[in-house]
């Protein structure tokens, strides 16, 4: 296989954020994820699964229902050949390095979708594996995943991680309802501050995002407040979820004009 090539990438996650982020990430990275939902999926690869260029664990349980040792049991079934990256998103009790590692394993505790981005580039590239970062694009609006800077227009907009993940979201379901309590399965629990003002007072938050990514139909795109408290976020032209990739300029064009969003001090 060649540096350049797309790996096949498994991924082992029990939480829906987790699973959907992780794919994301690595689908933008330009790789192949094969995903599961839970140890018995996943074992039922068989011995296919030492074929696997990488695994990554996301949301897993130490100890599953059956008393098996999950991380534990996927390193058996890949052998010690196939790199291991353990990145839950759940706020961990414990150092994650403490926490159901196997051998071998690399671990790290992302909490939002561009901590896990780093996390992912930085694993591949510990492999030597080609992943360049790549633009999440969907018409005028390009998402920047290392930074959280939305560029549209003339404009880059620097975004905190709440908004960051929550117009990631509206994007990737673009044409689709989404209910708010959607949203806030999509974020992290447990946060405090800013961070959980912003995610408790979701309302507030997505009207800010709607003023501030001009998401009124000026652009193309028009942010919905459903009647049923949901959002759908509607394009003029057709448009499905997923993004196109473009590769990531290595500098940010100097005639862009930089604003950054205002984070409430709650």
């Amino acid at each position: 296989m060649s540096r350049a090539a797309a790996r096949r990438a498994g991924v082992l996650a029990y939480s829906p954020r987790s699973r959907e982020f992780i794919r994301r990430v690595l689908r933008a990275l330009g790789h192949s994820p094969l995903v599961f939902t839970n140890l018995d999926e996943f074992l039922a690869m068989g011995p296919d699964a030492a074929t696997l260029d990488l695994l990554v664990l996301g949301d897993v349980p130490d100890i599953d229902s059956q008393g098996r040792p999950v991380a534990a049991c996927a390193h058996d079934l890949v052998g010690a050949a196939v790199p291991m990256l353990r990145a839950p998103m759940q706020q961990p009790g414990r150092s994650v390095r403490q926490r159901g590692m196997a051998p071998g394993m690399v671990g790290a505790s992302p909490r939002y979708f561009s901590d896990l981005y780093r996390v992912i580039l930085a694993f591949l590239d510990s492999l030597g594996f080609d992943s360049t970062p790549r633009l999440l694009v969907w018409e005028r609006y390009a998402f920047h995943p290392t930074d959280r800077i939305v560029a549209f227009n003339d404009e880059e907009l620097k975004l905190d991680a709440v908004d960051f993940d929550i117009a990631l979201e509206l994007f990737y379901g673009a044409a689709r309802p989404l209910a708010g309590s959607w949203l806030r399965r999509m974020l992290p629990a447990g946060e405090h501050g800013a961070n959980w003002h912003r995610i408790d007072n979701l309302a507030c938050t997505i009207d800010e995002l709607r003023v501030a990514l001009a998401l009124d139909g000026s652009n193309g795109w028009t942010l919905e407040t459903l009647p049923d408290g949901g959002y759908r976020l509607a394009s003029g032209s057709p448009q499905g979820g997923q993004p196109s990739l473009v590769r990531a300029p290595l500098a940010a064009a100097p005639k862009r004009r930089r604003v950054v969003t205002m984070t409430d001090p709650g």
